[in-house]
């Protein structure tokens, strides 16, 4: 892939930013499978919920967007949306687990 000031048309800027945008929904697609096993390391809703590493995530990310030279509210506001909806996961690969038990 081009560097982008080495890109000389908007078809080729794009092009870069599609192969970009594959590479981190792979990587996104690589998180959820983790996200998935974690489960069973937690016993507890309060242990799926985690709120410390929560705070301890965010601000770990925060502080890698501005190392990157990008918007730490971006991204924290993005990663609490993808917390809140791993959360939801989690609970119900938890309440299932919990229900086959049964």
């Amino acid at each position: 892939m081009k560097e982008a000031k080495a890109c000389e048309n908007i078809h080729e800027i794009r092009e870069c930013i599609d192969e970009i945008d594959e590479q981190i929904l792979v990587s996104f697609g690589k998180r959820m499978e983790y996200v998935k096993e974690i489960v069973k390391f937690k016993t507890d809703a309060d242990g799926i919920v985690a709120r410390d590493r929560q705070l301890q995530l965010l601000q770990k990310r925060r502080e890698w967007a501005v190392e990157s030279g990008l918007d730490p509210d971006l991204f924290e506001a993005m990663y609490k949306m993808l917390i809140n909806w791993n959360v939801q996961k989690e609970m119900e690969i938890f309440r299932n687990k919990e229900n086959a038990k049964n």
